[in-house]
């Protein structure tokens, strides 16, 4: 049975990010296994293990302990990941899980925070030293601006995002993964947020701010399509990885 290691910052990571590519490596017969290296902001450790539930990963655990880094909201703080990269953490997890892919966030961190873009970083310094597959999500610049125009719909005249979310440009190559159920991706969602998943977006204005980069995720996520991820390749080594659909 093969192996993927998914590695993410935070709590929901696994859900925005490669909430579909889990589903799909789990029905073709992968074992998944997720590595988180914060609470986040909202200390979901039982949301987080019925979001694995949802999405098809077999086993979950913190990258180094619960509270070697925290979440401060992106404010850069001492302890977050951005100052303090947790790079051997990522080599001895896998040189320990021995994995046959690893799944990350793509170089910008698919929203630009600056956690999301040290996992990323930490993940290719350690690639360095431990030779294996590794895809990183991202979202194309098209699909941001599609969610930007469902939001700007309902919200005229709002500040739709943060601002960091920006997507790759058209021709940027990118693997998809694709097939998996819409239904436990929106409950994995509401595991974390109330009816960020499962309500309709137009419900959802007001009670999320229209400069949420979590609201703007979702919003994608309606335009584009909830069944599956896009991933720029990380590494050039070869791996039985999943083929694309």
């Amino acid at each position: 049975m093969p192996t993927a290691l998914v590695v993410h910052a935070h709590p929901d990571d696994e859900v925005f990010a490669t909430g579909a590519a889990t589903s799909v490596l789990s029905e073709q017969g992968w074992y998944v296994v997720l590595r988180v290296a914060t609470a986040g902001m909202h200390g979901a450790a039982d949301h987080l293990t019925a979001s694995c539930g949802l999405l098809g990963i077999d086993e979950w655990d913190w990258l180094g302990t619960e509270s070697q880094w925290i979440d401060d909201g992106g404010l850069n703080g001492p302890r977050t990941l951005a100052a303090a990269a947790p790079t051997d953490e990522v080599e001895r997890t896998v040189r320990e899980i021995e994995p046959d892919l690893i799944l990350t966030v793509g170089r910008d961190g698919l929203t630009g925070h600056p956690d999301h873009i040290a996992i990323s970083q930490a993940v290719q310094r350690a690639l360095q030293h431990v030779h294996c597959r590794t895809l990183g999500a991202r979202v194309r610049a098209q699909d941001v601006r599609a969610g930007e125009q469902l939001i700007q719909q309902l919200a005229p005249g709002k500040q739709v995002g943060s601002g960091h979310v920006k997507g790759c440009e058209d021709g940027t190559p990118l693997e998809e993964l694709s097939g998996a159920s819409e239904q436990r991706r929106r409950q994995a969602l509401d595991e974390y947020y109330d009816g960020l998943g499962s309500k309709p977006l137009e419900e959802l204005i007001g009670v999320h701010r229209a400069s949420s980069d979590g609201l703007l995720l979702r919003a994608v996520f309606d335009a584009t399509g909830w069944q599956h991820d896009r991933f720029e390749e990380l590494s050039a080594w070869p791996s039985d990885a999943p083929s694309s659909r």
